[in-house]
């Protein structure tokens, strides 16, 4: 739509969170750039770290001259270890993984549902992405949610979420992350801003299964 209205614009796409989620890509329907994390989707829960951008020729090279100098682009810097190899795999693996965070998307909107909280999206809706809002209505409930996700984690279980100040958020703002691979949301994690309507945002798991446990652990909590 925005470029039948001025076909010579410039449309780039932040498609983290989104990728393999539906059958078409943004720049399958138009889009000039998309760019997104390697430890989200792409990455299959595997990539260490990164992120890319794809698109058109000259829009990739002029990223590319933006991150490191004109005339170098993609042509310098290092690759560290074994990491193509965790790349190029967590890609091979991404798509299933993401069907399995969808799946947990389905499962926390219908349970929360039923419980009577507020879901964005809606239970047995499409989903357009891998997060799952629920309104918890209250700091206390929020709280208790993300210390429950960060009980049931495989890794830090131990370790209790406290609020704070973090860059980029206007308010006190609480996560729950504990993955193998620090940053790793699509491993499982959820976060959420202490200001009203108290709503915590769902990420990821490697199994829906992984949700079913939290949920369990989340309910008695809240």
């Amino acid at each position: 739509m925005i470029k039948m209205q001025n076909p010579d614009c410039f449309v780039m796409v932040d498609n983290c969170y989104g990728e393999f989620v539906e059958k078409i890509e943004p720049l399958m329907v138009g889009a000039d750039l998309i760019a997104g994390s390697l430890i989200k989707n792409p990455g299959g829960t595997i990539a260490p770290c990164g992120g890319y951008v794809a698109g058109r020729k000259k829009w990739v090279e002029a990223a590319a001259a933006r991150l490191s100098a004109p005339g170098l682009g993609i042509d310098c810097g290092s690759t560290p270890g074994d990491i193509m190899r965790t790349y190029f795999q967590g890609l091979f693996l991404a798509p299933q993984m993401v069907g399995e965070a969808i799946k947990g998307t389905f499962l926390i909107a219908e349970v929360m549902a039923s419980k009577g909280y507020k879901v964005q999206p809606l239970p047995r809706v499409t989903r357009h992405d891998v997060v799952q809002a629920v309104q918890l209505g209250s700091r206390e409930r929020l709280i208790a949610f993300c210390e429950a996700v960060q009980r049931s984690s495989p890794v830090g279980s131990f370790t209790k979420p406290v609020a704070g100040s973090t860059p980029g958020y206007a308010s006190e703002v609480i996560f729950a992350d504990g993955t193998f691979i620090d940053g790793s949301t699509s491993e499982l994690s959820c976060d959420g801003p202490l200001r009203e309507p108290f709503a915590v945002f769902c990420q990821g798991g490697t199994h829906w299964t992984q949700w079913g446990l939290v949920l369990g652990e989340v309910l008695k909590c809240i």
